[in-house]
């Protein structure tokens, strides 16, 4: 069969974080993501990495990633190898790079080179001993050794799957999205998250030309490398990037909302001399009042409501935002995560 032109457009490329590309080449994943998603709906044949295997690495459970990835590349014709929690050693230290007992990266790394054609790792949180920013020197690790693409299925740092279902889920409703008001709001949780999935968000709106603006409460600061990138895509792409102190503010006006946990950096190393679990739940229990409810929908543009789940219902966000079909793009952003993670294998597989 005749395959379409972005099959192996981006072979060999390893995927990581979306600034690491341009804002035409992320185009074209949408571009990819839309025509895959299009055959998927009336279930056309896509066997565009037939024979190939993509082996996936998770020091973190998961609903949507494990089975987003592993039942696209059933449908790309490939096969996704699961590696368990039993079988993935977690390090100890920042410097003790050892996924397996007896192993190193490199070695790792090398040995899954020759076995197949991708390798997919997800490490934050306890899986990184909370030291932010090292599950994503693992990852980099595994792609300085390895000779097949690596993909990032969510670190510490990024998560730039979800950051693509983002944009397309963005771009479903307003082609386009240059101008619009995209606001990333801290909303409150019981639970210790990462800073992955917000630190995505704004880099992914800022290289759309959105008006991001981030909104958090005093201490819940992103990573100054983050900022200075996004300030940077402002700068390359045009929109604008704003940081505000208030849920009410932030909201009034917006196009596109998407209140998410995150915890406080200050509590983890290399912030903090120690890992403060305790420290940091204490501190993001005074922000209760940080959810997602519709009084604050009713102070948007006709928003629309995102959020890369799982919600914590009750806490992020109340049952009659998330529900309510007339603005929430919950369930479309879980069906976009198939879409673009098959148009990326695509392209640097095939």
């Amino acid at each position: 069969m005749e395959f379409p032109s972005y099959v192996g457009s981006m072979r060999g490329r390893s995927f990581l974080n979306t600034n690491d590309f341009t804002r035409d080449e992320i185009e074209e994943v949408l571009r990819a993501s839309r025509d895959l998603r299009e055959r998927f709906r009336h279930r056309m044949p896509t066997p565009y990495l037939s024979g190939k295997t993509l082996f996936m690495l998770f020091y973190n459970r998961s609903l949507r990633t494990r089975n987003s990835f592993e039942a696209g590349m059933f449908q790309l014709g490939g096969h996704a190898h699961f590696l368990s929690p039993q079988d993935v050693y977690t390090p100890t230290l920042p410097e003790d790079m050892i996924p397996y007992q007896t192993e190193s990266i490199a070695d790792v790394a090398r040995v899954l080179s020759r076995y197949g054609d991708a390798i997919a790792i997800r490490i934050y949180g306890d899986a990184a001993k909370w030291h932010i920013g090292r599950g994503h020197r693992v990852i980099q690790e595994f792609a300085k050794w390895s000779s097949i693409p690596v993909l990032n299925m969510e670190d510490d740092l990024y998560h730039p799957f979800q950051a693509l279902a983002d944009i397309m889920t963005i771009t479903d409703v307003a082609l386009n999205p240059s101008g619009k008001k995209f606001v990333v709001s801290y909303a409150y949780s019981g639970g210790l998250k990462p800073l992955a999935v917000p630190q995505s968000c704004i880099l992914i709106g800022t290289m759309f030309g959105m008006d991001v603006v981030l909104a958090q409460p005093k201490g819940f600061e992103l990573e100054d490398q983050v900022i200075r990138a996004c300030r940077e895509n402002v700068d390359r792409y045009g929109g604008s990037f704003t940081i505000v102190n208030d849920m009410r503010t932030a909201f009034e006006g917006a196009d596109f909302v998407y209140p998410k946990a995150w915890s406080p950096k200050v509590f983890f190393p290399p912030h903090n001399g120690r890992v403060d679990k305790e420290g940091a739940v204490e501190y993001q229990n005074r922000f209760k009042d940080w959810i997602c409810n519709q009084e604050l929908m009713d102070l948007t543009n006709r928003g629309k409501y995102m959020h890369c789940g799982p919600a914590d219902r009750g806490q992020e966000v109340t049952d009659d935002v998330i529900d309510n079909p007339r603005y929430s793009l919950y369930f479309e952003q879980a069906e976009n995560r198939l879409h673009v993670q098959k148009a990326v294998m695509s392209m640097v597989l095939g």
